[in-house]
């Protein structure tokens, strides 16, 4: 790992947080996975293979139906673990990961996990934290769902997906469709297309082919409120 890519992982506040003898441990079993976009990291009802982080592009979190229509549920951008579920209960994937642009990965096997874990078991309660961050994002995801307009939906989904632009910078490039941000909010293409205009209109966004570049960060995530 470079100093680039340390510094990446230190922008993440659960990695940031832990103990210095913690991530030095992480560290030391992490390997390098870099993808090309549409790769596919791992698959519903694979094997647990371990520990991810994003170090550069980003990754889409989705489910397929029987009839091979695909519902996005989120993006993981730079800095951010994923992968915590099985380690829990040992059990499969859940959903299918993919790489939505070119990306580099850390990746904690599971296996160096495990040995971890065997001989410090009070790092439990640093992956539960990770486990438990997640749970609070989905809580008020679900919130949102139920009380939030359909612009603020909106809103608040590119102001998140904005965050992991440093926080000196008011603007932010989503590599993002519109179909995909539709399955994200559970609205419709047509919907999503009517107020991603208004939001060009008032200078926030700009509309590109699969992209959606934020040119106002701070004004973005007001309306979302």
């Amino acid at each position: 790992m470079n100093e680039q890519d340390r510094a990446i992982i230190n922008q993440g506040g659960w990695f940031n947080s832990r103990s210095n003898e913690l991530q030095l441990a992480l560290l030391s079993s992490a390997k390098i996975i870099e993808l090309n976009a549409a790769d596919a990291l791992f698959h519903r009802g694979e094997a647990n293979s371990g520990l991810y982080a994003v170090l550069a592009g980003v990754m889409r979190v989705s489910g397929v139906n029987g009839e091979g229509k695909e519902a996005v549920l989120s993006f993981i951008d730079p800095a951010i673990w994923f992968g915590e579920v099985a380690l829990f209960d040992g059990g499969l994937r859940t959903h299918d990961v993919y790489a939505q642009t070119q990306v580099r990965l850390l990746h904690i096997p599971h296996r160096a996990l495990i040995q971890l874990l065997a001989l410090n078991p009070i790092y439990w309660h640093d992956f539960g934290i990770l486990l438990s961050q997640k749970m609070r994002l989905l809580f008020s995801s679900l919130e949102d769902h139920a009380l939030l307009t359909a612009q603020q939906k909106v809103c608040k989904r590119l102001a998140m997906m904005a965050v992991a632009v440093p926080l000196s910078s008011n603007k932010a490039t989503i590599m993002l469709s519109q179909q995909q941000l539709a399955d994200m909010t559970y609205l419709t293409r047509q919907t999503i297309n009517q107020i991603l205009q208004i939001l060009s209109e008032k200078k926030l966004i700009s509309l590109h082919y699969q992209r959606i570049e934020i040119l106002n960060k701070k004004e973005l995530a007001l309306l979302a409120h």
